[in-house]
């Protein structure tokens, strides 16, 4: 009997020395399937003799997938260590596919030919029908890079290379108008600001924090505020960057009847001798409306020149919104959006005495220099108030 044992275990010595042999080799292969080379070395961990439970923790994984793969080599071979089929809807894209979308992906655009120097899904969805003939929705794509740990890089647009590609072009062509506009045209400056609540904004007081011998130490106070008391709305602006001087507007809502109502306000605001007027403006939806070409055709001296993508300060009504927060809404209280407009339109008179602001230059130090005139402003409300300072 004891002979008997003794061969039964020579002989599954051997089994597992010619098994892990094999293995070893197919582990080795650099074409084996990468599953197939993982499963192969987990079986390797299943010495003769050890006990399902065992290889299970040293492996971490379940008891039942170690009996499961351990059956299945014993009774295949090397085919036991495939895939088996799964039920269900077969797959959609095949791996070759998604390998090539991400690869795309990785690759720079320049470096395919492209105009652009970034990837936005949109024109990735185009590039892929276009040039690799992969028909694939958005969804689908961005499930894929979510799969594979992929995301969208947001880059600061003052770093690399720019997203629009006549980024310069358009850059150059505001700066000469702000600069050296031609004869007998008016640069206007037209923007919105908002939505614009109706709240309570906090002000600066100046505060002793050191006692005096006439009076105790001060101390910061704030009204109690208890939230909006109102529906938000919008200020429309335009600004002549030659004089400084200002036309607004205000709507409840930022729609474009209103963009029409304001463009034809300011088409009467501007003196009838200028020939031509050059509108700069963002690329809102609303500013390349069809109702906006109907404007156009109606009063054909004017030529909407838009702003290239991530270049607000090109605009130079930009600094003045600030301005107008500080002088008409810092340190008040409203009630309505009646109160709102009326502080507006009180404001709006001062900055009509056509507080010059001097433009050379580029844009850019054109807009550091209208900074100037919120503190021009301030000046002028003291002289009529009477304060000196």
């Amino acid at each position: 009997m004891k002979e008997v044992e003794r061969e039964n275990d020579s002989e599954i010595a051997r089994t597992h020395e010619g098994r892990t042999h094999h293995i070893r080799t197919v582990a080795a292969c650099a074409k084996g399937a990468s599953r197939q080379i993982e499963t192969s070395t987990d079986h390797l961990a299943s010495e003769p003799g050890a006990a399902y439970p065992e290889i299970a923790k040293r492996l971490q994984v379940s008891e039942r997938m170690v009996r499961n793969r351990l059956h299945r080599f014993n009774e295949q071979g090397l085919q036991g260590l495939e895939e088996a089929p799964r039920s269900g809807r077969p797959v959609t894209y095949q791996p070759e596919v998604v390998s090539e979308i991400i690869q795309t992906a990785l690759s720079k655009p320049r470096d395919l030919g492209e105009d652009y120097a970034t990837w936005t899904l949109d024109r990735l969805v185009d590039y892929l029908h276009r040039v690799k003939g992969i028909r694939m929705k958005r969804s689908r794509i961005s499930e894929l890079f979510i799969q594979e740990g992929l995301s969208w890089r947001h880059e600061e647009s003052w770093f690399g290379e720019r997203v629009d590609p006549d980024f310069a072009r358009k850059r150059g062509a505001i700066t000469s108008l702000y600069t050296t506009p031609p004869e007998r045209s008016l640069t206007v400056c037209l923007d919105e600001m908002g939505p614009q609540a109706v709240k309570s904004y906090p002000g600066k007081q100046l505060v002793y924090p050191e006692a005096a011998e006439t009076k105790p130490a001060g101390r910061a106070k704030q009204a109690i505020d208890y939230g909006r008391r109102g529906k938000a709305g919008y200020v429309f602006g335009a600004l002549k960057p030659t004089d400084g001087e200002v036309f607004t507007a205000t709507y409840t809502r930022r729609k474009l009847v209103n963009w029409i109502d304001f463009l034809q306000q300011v088409e009467e605001w501007i003196p009838k001798d200028v020939e031509r007027v050059y509108a700069v403006l963002d690329n809102l939806t609303m500013h390349r409306a069809m109702d906006v070409l109907f404007f156009n055709l109606a009063y054909p001296r004017w030529e909407f020149v838009f702003q290239p993508t991530a270049a607000a300060y090109l605009n130079l009504i930009e600094p003045w919104w600030k301005t107008l927060k500080s002088l008409a809404f810092k340190g008040r209280r409203f009630e309505s959006w009646e109160q709102v407009e009326e502080a507006v339109r009180d404001l709006r008179q001062p900055i009509g005495m056509r507080t010059s602001i001097p433009m050379c230059g580029d844009a850019a130090g054109g807009i550091a220099r209208a900074e100037n005139l919120g503190l021009r402003v301030c000046q002028w409300r003291h002289e009529l108030s009477g304060c000196t300072t």
